[in-house]
């Protein structure tokens, strides 16, 4: 018979965990069941074309040429001609020659620079080129907007370079006087630096101050106003107010000029009603929350209402994909340049060819593009799109086949996710601070990887997605190794973003209580706040494609629990209080002791590790409210449900609450007893029962209450 696990939680309603849908899934882990394109070029064919653009590139002009003339003529002799004569340093080449170019493959990507070449040099009757048409941005997933700061006021202006010194130090006082003896600021000027400075208290803690500059921006006007109100109901979180918690949190989501943020504020607003036992509007919140599927917060949504994720179409080229594009030369040309290696090329091509061609033909482009895994293009085409044409969520989370030199040691789904966010799969980036390639690989990090190697690696390395992806995932793996991130996954990608040394600080700095979303929402960076949200979502997407039958790190927070980094032995999350964390800090990684694996436990009280619950179609019989117990409790199954739902609820904060469950638990066990012929079940019900309710309840915490009814 099929037993009924369900956890009591903080953040939301129980949920269980949701399978995600069946697609085929490939050796390499990924859902890729379509069969490989067919080959273009002939194994000869293949080393002569190499030949001649290894001599393009390394300006052997001359070489390059021969080969040419020398081949038969096949499928990538336009292109290689147009690089050639298009080449920087190539010499002059003669107007019949780029006459004879345009009127053979007026397609191809180089055509125009060919074209004013032949007009430059006295070419009149020139064949007509392809007309491109124009393609709209599409934003996609969405993400957090940080508001910007008051341009227009000389006043404010004057003011901010004043603030500076204040800001560095984190002094919220002397900064909170200098605004109230500055004289003539416009109002949204105004509202901006009374929500900085409420960002200020925020970081040292002073949630009175924060509320109170927080309303104050609350009032005024402009983006920084709803900042303000997001950070007083922040911080009307940490003093346990809820009721001005959803209050404010309410607010966000009905101002909040971004995806993101709305959601955010729906969320929380869900969180603040569960503490202060508003059953009521719950589930309308984070219903709300979910229609913003692809934001960070509107997935945990999806989670904490176990909603169903849509089926998710195997990535790749189908038949009748290739059947509808295979006429046209430039995909052909593409496909034939990723036999040989030339995938940057390659890129131009697909991309041309998505500006000239037929726009019903566009989506089989993008399929194209991941096929040849061309990730940079597929992203591109994605958000870049013809009139009236739509992209599916999937294009926006490109999975290419590639392999890092020494294999995958980590999930590929998490290094994709990174890669995604730090360079949009483009190759050979580099960011204004020297970071290289996907996942933007530091000179210093890859020459300590190196040493450790006992190999040499050079900038050009760099740009190999087999190298820079080894390197990242050993980044990540050194990383979660660390005490001041303790293998937990919200800390090891802020990490990743800001550096060991911000993070270790944080730990003594932010004030979170042990709470991962808190802890998230209180990084003092902006820029890594956005990542760390950014990041999990995209991972959250990833493992989904992969047809993974739990978003186990998804789970875990919409759980009010730290998701541990996957693949570590034992738990795959946690819950954090002061003194444990203190003890994973020191302890990194060290293996912890997993919850048993009893068939359905009554109460698991002896593990501090919270165990995801199965897949079911379950009432809701237990949640939590100001504070997540230290283990589950759990219900056997459906008929002891109503044992406990019709337990009296005490008013909150009191525990008499958790002793009311307590004293209902003798009775929903013999009730389950009937249904459950279990020895292991049996025999953890009996221990359960045998324990004082004193014990119990230190082992629950003491403000737990019973909601809601079978669904």
């Amino acid at each position: 018979m099929r037993n009924l696990l369900m956890a009591a939680t903080l953040v939301a309603l129980p949920c269980a965990v949701q399978a995600a849908p069946s697609v085929g899934v490939g050796d390499d882990g990924d859902a890729r069941t379509v069969a490989p394109l067919p080959p273009q070029l002939e194994p000869a064919q293949r080393d002569a074309y190499r030949a001649v653009f290894a001599a393009i590139r390394s300006g052997r002009w001359q070489d390059a040429q021969l080969a040419l003339d020398g081949m038969a003529p096949g499928p990538l002799h336009s292109v290689a001609r147009a690089e050639l004569y298009t080449a920087k340093g190539s010499p002059k080449v003669p107007v019949e020659a780029l006459v004879s170019l345009l009127n053979e493959a007026p397609e191809l990507p180089q055509a125009e620079a060919v074209r004013r070449l032949a007009a430059a040099r006295g070419a009149t009757d020139l064949p007509p080129l392809p007309v491109a048409q124009r393609l709209i941005w599409n934003d996609g997933a969405p993400r957090r907007v940080r508001a910007k700061a008051t341009a227009s006021d000389l006043i404010a202006a004057d003011l901010a370079q004043k603030m500076q010194p204040f800001v560095k130090a984190d002094d919220g006082p002397s900064a909170e006087a200098l605004l109230i003896s500055t004289s003539g600021l416009s109002g949204e000027a105004l509202t901006e630096w009374q929500a900085r400075i409420a960002w200020i208290y925020f970081l040292s803690g002073n949630d009175a101050k924060v509320r109170e500059l927080g309303a104050q921006a609350a009032a005024g006007v402009g983006d920084w106003a709803v900042q303000g109100r997001w950070m007083a109901a922040l911080a009307a979180w940490r003093q346990k107010d809820c009721a001005a918690a959803e209050e404010g949190f309410e607010g966000v989501a009905a101002r909040a000029g971004d995806v993101d943020l709305r959601a955010a504020g729906l969320y929380w607003a869900s969180r603040a009603d569960m503490v202060c036992a508003r059953p009521d509007r719950i589930q309308g919140r984070l219903k709300a929350a979910a229609q913003f599927g692809e934001s960070f917060y509107g997935q945990l949504a999806r989670q904490a209402l176990a909603m169903r994720e849509p089926a998710v179409k195997a990535p790749g080229i189908g038949p009748s994909d290739w059947a509808r594009i295979d006429r046209r030369p430039n995909v052909r040309i593409a496909a034939a340049l990723v036999e040989i290696g030339e995938s940057d090329l390659a890129d131009d091509v697909i991309r041309q060819q998505a500006k000239i061609g037929n726009p019903a033909e566009f989506a089989s482009l993008i399929r194209l593009a991941e096929a040849l895994d061309l990730p940079a293009t597929t992203l591109f085409l994605a958000h870049n799109l013809p009139n009236g044409v739509t992209a599916t969520a999937e294009a926006r989370y490109p999975a290419p086949n590639w392999t890092p030199d020494s294999g995958w040691r980590i999930d590929k789904a998490l290094v994709y996710a990174h890669a995604l966010e730090e360079s949009r799969f483009r190759k050979a980036v580099t960011s204004p601070a020297g970071a290289y390639g996907l996942m933007q690989i530091m000179p210093a990090a890859a020459t300590d990887f190196a040493r450790e190697r006992g190999t040499a690696i050079d900038k050009a390395a760099l740009t190999r997605p087999s190298t820079n992806m080894d390197i990242g995932q050993r980044d990540l793996e050194r990383l979660r190794d660390m005490g001041l991130t303790g293998g937990l996954l919200p800390k090891v990608i802020a990490a990743y973003n800001a550096g060991p040394k911000p993070v270790g600080e944080w730990n003594s700095l932010v004030h979170d209580g042990g709470d991962p979303l808190l802890y998230i929402e209180s990084i003092p960076y902006w820029e890594t706040r956005g990542y760390v949200t950014t990041v999990l979502r995209n991972y959250w997407m990833y493992e989904a494609r992969t047809g993974k039958p739990a978003l186990a790190s998804r789970a875990a927070l919409a759980q009010g629990l730290w998701p541990r980094f996957p693949g570590l032995s034992g738990a795959t999350a946690v819950r954090m209080t002061p003194a444990r964390e203190a003890r994973t800090m020191v302890a990194a990684v060290q293996p912890q002791r997993s919850a048993p694996r009893v068939a359905a436990p009554v109460v698991v009280a002896a593990t501090r590790a919270t165990m995801p619950a199965p897949a079911a179609a379950a009432p809701l019989v237990v949640a939590a409210t100001e504070r997540a117990p230290v283990a589950p409790l759990t219900v056997v199954s459906a008929r002891t449900a109503p044992v406990l739902a019709a337990t009296p609820t005490p008013p909150i904060g009191t525990t008499a609450r958790v002793a009311a469950i307590v004293k209902a638990i003798p009775s929903a066990v013999k009730a389950a007893a009937g249904a459950v012929a279990d020895s292991e079940l049996l025999k953890a019900a009996g221990a359960a029962m045998a324990m004082q309710p004193q014990a119990l309840v230190g082992a629950l915490a003491d403000t737990i209450s019973i909601g809601g009814k079978p669904d």
